[in-house]
């Protein structure tokens, strides 16, 4: 046996040192992989959607926030009222969703995110906001609200793409985000 490895153990040592190198090599691929799928989570948008009513800094509508990790890139927005979909006026899907629900247009500051748009990270954008300033408009106010705040009155589905490419969807009614 001692012959045995002194004559092969050129051959041992380099075959036990392909076994390593090949382990070695399936192990770093695993931690690329890792590595990646890692990358893909820290940098996920985490998109949120609230009804504020904050007399302190006159802020009183609806408004969206990424608190996620990653820029949101708006693909597609699609907004309901009553159950059905609104098509957008102008452009604007949510000018269009006030018009629906009834309320005076007039009363509110009109904003949202267009396909195409995109949220950095902390960015907040009103979607609908009351200006506040004219008593006539406080009725209609709490309207939008309260339809805001009803399952079902008023609802929008978000989809985003974070940088990279990774889909998502938010749902309003649900305050959840899904991945596609």
């Amino acid at each position: 046996m001692k012959d045995f490895f002194r004559e092969y153990r050129d051959t041992i040592l380099a075959s036990v040192g392909i076994i390593v190198a090949v382990f070695s090599l399936y192990f770093t691929q695993e931690q690329s992989k890792e590595q990646i799928k890692h990358n893909h989570i820290s940098v996920e948008p985490r998109i949120n959607a609230y009804v504020s009513n904050d007399g302190r800094i006159n802020k009183s509508g609806l408004y969206i926030i990424n608190n996620g990790m990653g820029t949101a890139f708006v693909s597609n927005i699609t907004v309901m009222v009553d159950g059905k979909k609104i098509d957008p006026v102008g452009d604007n899907i949510f000018l269009a969703s006030v018009h629906a629900l009834g309320l005076d247009i007039t009363c509110f500051v009109i904003g949202g995110p267009r396909p195409g748009d995109s949220f950095r990270v902390g960015d907040e954008v009103f979607l609908v906001e009351a200006r506040g300033t004219d008593s006539r408009c406080d009725v209609d106010s709490l309207e939008l609200r309260l339809a805001a705040s009803q399952t079902g009155r008023l609802d929008f589905i978000l989809d985003v793409e974070s940088i990279y490419g990774d889909k998502f969807r938010y749902i309003y009614s649900q305050n959840k985000q899904v991945k596609l």
